[in-house]
């Protein structure tokens, strides 16, 4: 995936990055909207009813919820609304058999690990009863990001290098828990690991690597101007 487009790039407002840029995307402190787990901006259909009752009394939501170590934040909810209506996993990949509901999303409290609880459904396949493995691909690398972005400059940046891994088949019609970790930050590069498992047993699924880079920030220029 080096060197094409990403999925973490739909995170920046502007290929042009000033000093406000920090302003202008959703990855600084305090950037994510506050939660309402149900509102997700249309009715639930039978199905999605189902598995949001099913969501609450995971092990892994229960944890994270009850832990002072870890705050919730709207998933998607750093993205400006522009961004949201063209993102592939915010929207165009949401609904019944897809990602029928808005992942559960955590960090620590520096915002140096982050975990996201989803379920994946069985239009999201690329052999049959098995999860496409461009799609994990897809998810650890914004994963990836939401650890990366907040501790670089002007907390944004590019996707340099991606490295996946598939340990075992991914099936379809499951919840899956994603945890990303950041490694290290050098400068404008910064290092992070992050890994798909299995929500019922914890089997690891995928896993990856990734280094993200910061765009450097045009200096300050004074006008010449008459």
């Amino acid at each position: 995936m080096t060197g094409n487009t990403t999925t973490s790039e739909l995170l920046l407002p502007s290929m042009s990055m000033g000093p406000s840029a920090n302003l202008m995307n959703g990855h600084g402190p305090g950037a994510e909207a506050t939660v309402d787990r149900r509102n997700q901006g249309f009715e639930f259909s039978p199905e999605q009813e189902a598995l949001f009752q099913e969501q609450q009394t995971l092990d892994i939501v229960k944890e994270l919820s009850e832990s002072p170590d870890w705050f919730e934040v709207k998933a998607y909810g750093h993205m400006s609304p522009e961004a949201h209506d063209v993102s592939l996993t915010a929207s165009t990949l949401r609904g019944d058999d897809k990602i029928a509901l808005r992942p559960l999303k955590f960090f620590n409290k520096d915002k140096t690990e982050c975990i996201v609880v989803l379920h994946l459904g069985r239009k999201l396949c690329g052999h049959a009863g098995i999860i496409h493995g461009g799609m994990l691909g897809t998810l650890l690398d914004e994963h990836l990001a939401y650890v990366s972005l907040p501790n670089l400059p002007n907390y944004t940046g590019f996707t340099a290098n991606l490295s996946v891994d598939y340990r075992k088949p991914c099936k379809a019609g499951q919840w899956v828990v994603i945890r990303g970790k950041l490694d290290r930050v050098e400068g404008r590069k910064a290092y992070s690991n992050a890994r798909i498992e299995s929500a019922l047993d914890g089997a690891l699924l995928t896993e990856a690597s990734a280094l993200y880079i910061s765009p450097r920030m045009p200096a300050n220029t004074t006008s010449t101007a008459p």
